[in-house]
This record gives C-alpha cells, structure tokens and sequence, in this order.
C-alpha cells in the first residue's frame, strides 16, 4: 500500500533534471517517505505531501534528514542540495506562505463569505456560469491540475464534482501544508509543493489545467504558461486568469507601493495593507456616483456614470471593499495586490498571442477590467 495513487506516481518526473523518479515509503503510519532519481535528486514526502522544489525555493528539511538518516544514506541520497537557482521567486513564495497561513481556512470554511464569492466569480468569467454546467464540462476528465492552488479552494471543486478524476494542487510556498490539511478528507484529492516553473510532471499528462491569478506573480509568466501547455495532453484545455494593464495613474500608483512594500517587514505590509483597505471602505460608504463627461483614453477613463469607490479603484488605487466579506478578508485581497514582488499586467493582444504561439484554440475569453478570464484547447 502506497501514500498516492498509480496515476499520479506515473507523471511524476524529477524537477531537477527530468529523470524518472522512485519512491520509497519510510512510515505509512506518519505518511513519510521519498522520492529520487538515479541521479541524486531527492525530495522529502512529510505528512502526505511531496515537497518537490528545487534551488533557494527548497525549505529547510534538517528534521526530516535526522529523522531519517539511515535511510537516506543506504539509498546514496546527499544530505544537501542547494543551488542559487529559483532565488529570483523567494520573496513571492515567502509573500504568499505569509498570505495564506494568516487566514488558512479563507475561502474553504463556510463560515468564510469569501468562498461564495470567489465560487460565484469563477463560475461566472470562465464561462460556465452554474455547478450543473461545470461538472458536465468536468465530466470525462481523469487527470487535473491547479497550478498554483494556493490553500486548495479549487482542488476541492474540482475533486468534490469529478469524483472519478485525480485532481492535484501544485503550490510552492508553505501554506502547501494548509492546502493539504483542507483536501484531507477528499480521497481523489492530492497537494504536491513544487513550482511552475520547474514542473515535477511529464509532458501530455493532464486533461485539464486551472490556473487562477497566478501566471503573473512568476518572474517569466510567458515561461510559467509555456511550462503549463508542455504538462496538458492534446486535446486537453487550459483555463487562466491574469491581470489587465491599466490605465497610466493605476499603473504608476501599483508600482509605486509594491516598491514600497518590498522594504517593509511583514507587521508593516500588513498595517499598510490595512490603511488602504480603510480607505476602501470610506469610499464605499459614500454610496456615491460620479458622471465622467467624456472619455480621457489617455488615462485610460471612459465616460459614463460610476460608483466614485470604482472610479478610483479602477483608475488611481487598488483599494479593494467588497460590503459582503469582513474587513480581515478585504484587506487579504489588498495585501495580495501589492505585496508579491512580481505582479505583471498584460494587454488582450499579448494574452491571444500566448495562446496561439502554444498552438492553443481560445473557446472562452472573458475581458473584465481586473484581468483575462480564458480557456484554451491544445489541438491534438
């Protein structure tokens, strides 16, 4: 009896050199274990959960080498492997283990209004509108993948609606142990630590990939993109958000207090994070409207009747309230914003030029003023 399903050992592929990986289960009681590669490469498996990162990304497993030493050692693993590769993703992965340990049950407890939300949201911008819809889209798939699955929200749609699918989170800061902790109880669920952009999978592998608001916060998320369409089997589709490129004043005011919050110790993200969630609120209560009288294309501002809290939202700060959420979890959606040192925004030319360069067909592209909503065949 092993800790994870055939299916799953069989796309399995050593992040570090793309060689065939072995595992070996050192405790089927406490769920440890291993992979590794003829060449050396080897990952920890603690609780369940394959911690598959390479370079300045892979934690610090001195407590998993002591416990298990022997064992290492007979197989010729080295204790130690380190490299200066991945450094450039170390403040993302350490910004968003901070995000989602400060809240580990957002979106997944029902007692979070952020679960409704967001399951209303995704149902809505990738097109398939209600649950019947979704899980007759989902029906024939066997092999799914969210890249990026954060504390494992959509791993558990996905695996609650195809019961008959192996439904896996890849997510590379260590709120991966919270996503493991949420899926626990859902026997086709399962959470890799691992990174995008060093994927543990083989080509063609996946029927289908999710990927929510993740791409950009990569330091190369045309790679992380590329990276995804090599683990999609033909035929197989695609569905991803990223952030739209906004207006001038926008643009100069997020750059501006990401830079800001990159020198700021994590109390002081949170306490700037906030003020500005503060800010949202009065706007809000205002329940205003202003009449823009004509068009500025330069700034990027239409003209047209607008809630004065989404014009300034949309055209000057990011300053997120949703009246239907508590102030803790407004102020998460703000501090995801500004704290993740990579955070790009694309045009929908550049997103369309993605998808055809990946010999991709778009059957879903959802333009809304946040970002790009699409999904995408891989022609066989």
């Amino acid at each position: 009896m092993g800790l994870f399903p055939n299916d799953l050992i069989e796309i399995l592929i050593c992040p570090a050199c793309g060689a065939k990986l072995e595992h070996d289960v050192f405790s089927l009681e406490r769920k440890d274990g291993v992979f590794f590669c003829k060449k050396g490469h080897w990952y920890p498996i603690e609780g369940g959960l394959p911690r598959m990162l390479v370079g300045q990304l892979r934690g610090d497993y001195s407590a998993f080498v002591q416990s298990y030493h022997g064992r290492l050692a007979a197989k010729r693993l080295g204790l130690h492997i380190g490299s200066s590769d991945r450094a450039e993703s170390v403040q993302v992965q350490q910004a968003f283990g901070e995000k989602w340990t400060s809240k580990d049950t957002m979106g997944i407890d029902d007692s979070s209004p952020y679960k409704a939300f967001m399951r209303h949201w995704v149902l809505q911008k990738y097109g398939w509108h209600d649950e019947s819809r979704f899980k007759q889209a989902m029906a024939d798939k066997r092999l799914i993948l969210d890249a990026g699955t954060g504390l494992g929200r959509e791993v558990i749609n996905f695996a609650r609606s195809v019961g008959s699918a192996t439904v896996i989170g890849i997510e590379f800061s260590d709120c991966a142990v919270n996503a493991l902790k949420n899926v626990s109880s859902i026997p086709n669920a399962f959470i890799i630590q691992g990174d995008i952009l060093a994927m543990p999978f083989r080509e063609n592998s996946f029927d289908f990939i999710f990927s929510e608001g993740v791409l950009h916060h990569t330091p190369n998320p045309r790679e992380a993109f590329h990276k995804c369409c090599n683990v999609l089997k033909d035929g197989g589709e695609i569905a991803f958000y990223v952030y739209r490129k906004k207006g001038a004043a926008r643009e100069f005011t997020d750059d501006y207090l990401r830079t800001i919050m990159q020198r700021l110790p994590a109390d002081k993200q949170w306490e700037l994070a906030d003020r500005i969630t503060q800010l949202g609120r009065a706007l809000s209560n205002l329940r205003a409207d202003v009449e823009i009288p004509v068009d500025i294309p330069e700034l990027d501002i239409g003209k047209g009747r607008i809630d004065v809290q989404r014009f300034i939202y949309w055209n000057f700060l990011k300053c997120f309230w949703n009246d239907e959420l508590p102030f803790e979890e407004n102020r998460l959606v703000n501090f995801d914003w500004f704290v993740p040192e990579h955070a790009y925004r694309f045009t929908e030319e550049e997103i369309r030029d993605w998808c055809s360069k990946e010999g991709l067909e778009i059957v879903w592209f959802n333009a809304q003023e946040s970002g790009f909503s699409v999904r995408a065949s891989k022609r066989a």
